[in-house]
Formats: structure tokens, C-alpha cells, sequence
């Protein structure tokens, strides 16, 4: 065959491919399978939006249709932790009509025991806290405790978006400590964040290892408004004037950021190697992070021992002095 008889064949072969007479054939099954295709997407999208989440899909009450047999039924056969619910704040369940026909002494957490007790003891005929998932235990706590003004955000709270729940820190029936603590407040609290325990190892520190302050002084583990779970805002850091009350003020004359961003602009709130812990070493280096024109109207800012709160003795906030020198 001859070049010329190739391309010949060549663009007839192209011609009889694409003709649009030829792609009709094709289109209609392609696009049947697209439409069929879509249809299941659809569907399956559909059926999604209404679905309920594994977890409440596969949750099955296990008191379900039991009824309630009293806390002389449970004390049969758990003595010893009826004894120690007893001398807990929880005691208060035990007292009838303390809110209503929903409490039921362990029957309050535990749910309704007619089937566990028919059951010989069956373990999986009764709300157990251990074999239950994060989420369920919260909801059982928050039954009571979203009435309490320092628990009520608990929902929201950092430590329950990353599944601390209530039995993570508290042991109802086992505690000796304050609050039920599984165990003393600091060291449970840096079981979890290693990173601030070593803040108050630094030289520079608030006294939380010695006893004298505690994390929640600060921070409410059980959920804030507030960014960390800290008790107030930075415009209004009662946080800190509990101790420092001689920076309240109202002061004539309020240092801005001091008033806008609060104490940590300048000071590390855990620990540090700077003293007053600072978040510079030198002071100088830490005021003209704002105030850089200050060179340029005669201070020099080399002297090694020169700092700026010696002159502006009243940085926190003055009622004499709009340049804080007393």
C-alpha cells in the first residue's frame, strides 16, 4: 500500500469512528450508566443525612424494661460500696424525693436492676461505668451535674472533645480524695499535660508543686466560655488579681495591653527562666516589642543594667503618671 492510499485509509478509518451517526450508538448506554450511577449516589447521600451515628445506631440500653428494686437490694450484695457512697457526697441519692422520682440510690447511675438481680448478678443486665464509652458515661453524669455552674459546660469542654470523661479524674466508689479524685489534683493533672509540668520546674514559677496555688485556681477542668478552661477573660483577669490585687485597679492612667490582652503579653503564666516570668530575658527587649520609637527621641536602650521599669515604675497602670513613673 502507498503512502498515499495509507493516509487515505488512515482518515477514513478517523471519519467512520468519530461520525456523530457512530457516537449516538455509544452515547446512550454511557449515559443510562452515568444516570444509574447518580441515582445510587443520591441515594445513598439521602439515607446518610438521616441515619443516626454508629454509636447510637448500636447502643442498646441494657436496663431496658427493668424495673427499680431499691437500695436494700443492691446493699444485699455490694455492702461495701453502698459504705463508701454513703460517705461521699453522692449520699444524697439515698434521700427520697431529693429530686424526684429519678432518684434511686445506686439506681441513679446505674439504672433500674430488676434484671440484673433476676439475672444472678448478670453484669451485662445493668449500666456498667467501665464497660461503657466516654460519651455514655458524660451523658449519665450530666443527668444531674449540668445544673451545677461550675460542671454545666462540660459538654463543650476540651476535655471531653478529647474523650476525658467524668471517670477519667473522679472514682465514686474507691476515692479518699477531695471532689473524689482518683488521685491528688497536680499530679493528676500533669499525668496528662507533661509539657506545663515541666513550666513550673523552671527557676521562675508559680508555686503549684509546693502546694501553695492549684491548677483549678486557674483553669476549670470541667469546661469554660474561655479559650484553655480559664476562669475569666483578659480584659477582666481575675485569674491572676486574686493574688496580684495590687495590678487590679481601676487605674487613672491603664497600660493598653495590660487592659486588652491581660498578663500573659508579657508573662509566662506557667514558668519560666526569665525572671518575673517574663517572656523576654531583658525588659528593655520586651517593651519595644511596642514602644520602638523610643530610640529616636534620645533613650539608649545598651546599657546593661538600664531598664525601662526603672523610670516607669507603675507599669501595670498609674493614677499620677500617663507615662506610668508613678
Amino acid at each position: 500500500m502507498s503512502d498515499c492510499e495509507r493516509d487515505s485509509h488512515s482518515r477514513l478509518d478517523a471519519t467512520t469512528i468519530f461520525h456523530p451517526r457512530e457516537l449516538r450508538k455509544h452515547r446512550r448506554p454511557m449515559g443510562f450508566a452515568w444516570m444509574i450511577l447518580g441515582f445510587g449516589i443520591f441515594t445513598s447521600l439521602a439515607q446518610g443525612a438521616t441515619a443516626k451515628p454508629p454509636d447510637a445506631q448500636n447502643y442498646v440500653d441494657p436496663t431496658s424494661g427493668s424495673q427499680y428494686v431499691g437500695t436494700d437490694t443492691c446493699k444485699s450484695c455490694h455492702e461495701d460500696k453502698f459504705k463508701n457512697i454513703d460517705a461521699s457526697p453522692h449520699y444524697k441519692t439515698n434521700l427520697s424525693k431529693i429530686r424526684g422520682e429519678e432518684v434511686h440510690g445506686c439506681e441513679s447511675c446505674h439504672g433500674p436492676g430488676s434484671a440484673h438481680v433476676e439475672g444472678g448478678g448478670d453484669k451485662t443486665k445493668i449500666f456498667s461505668f467501665k464497660a461503657a464509652k466516654p460519651e455514655q458515661v458524660t451523658k449519665r453524669c450530666m443527668v444531674c451535674h449540668e445544673s451545677n455552674p461550675q460542671q454545666r459546660e462540660f459538654m463543650r469542654s476540651t476535655h471531653n472533645q478529647n474523650g476525658i470523661t467524668c471517670t477519667s479524674c473522679h472514682s465514686v466508689h474507691h476515692s479518699k480524695q477531695e471532689n473524689l479524685l482518683v488521685q491528688q489534683q497536680t499530679p493528676l493533672c500533669f499525668s496528662c499535660h507533661a509539657e506545663q509540668k515541666g513550666d513550673f520546674q523552671k527557676p521562675f514559677h508559680h508555686r503549684v508543686d509546693e502546694g501553695l496555688i492549684q491548677c483549678n485556681d486557674c483553669h476549670n477542668p470541667h469546661g469554660t466560655l474561655q479559650v484553655r478552661q480559664l476562669r475569666s477573660t483578659p480584659d477582666q483577669d481575675v485569674v491572676c488579681f486574686k493574688c496580684h490585687s495590687d495590678k487590679r485597679g481601676p487605674f487613672v492612667f491603664e497600660h493598653e495591653p495590660v487592659k486588652v490582652e491581660g498578663c500573659t503579653s508579657c508573662h509566662f503564666p506557667h514558668g519560666s527562666a526569665n525572671s518575673r516570668m517574663l517572656t523576654s530575658a531583658r525588659t528593655n527587649s520586651l517593651c519595644l516589642q511596642c514602644h520602638a520609637a523610643t530610640s529616636a527621641i534620645g533613650h539608649t536602650q545598651n546599657t546593661r543594667l538600664q531598664q525601662c521599669i526603672d523610670c516607669h515604675s507603675s507599669i501595670h497602670g498609674s493614677n499620677l503618671s500617663a507615662v506610668f513613673f508613678k
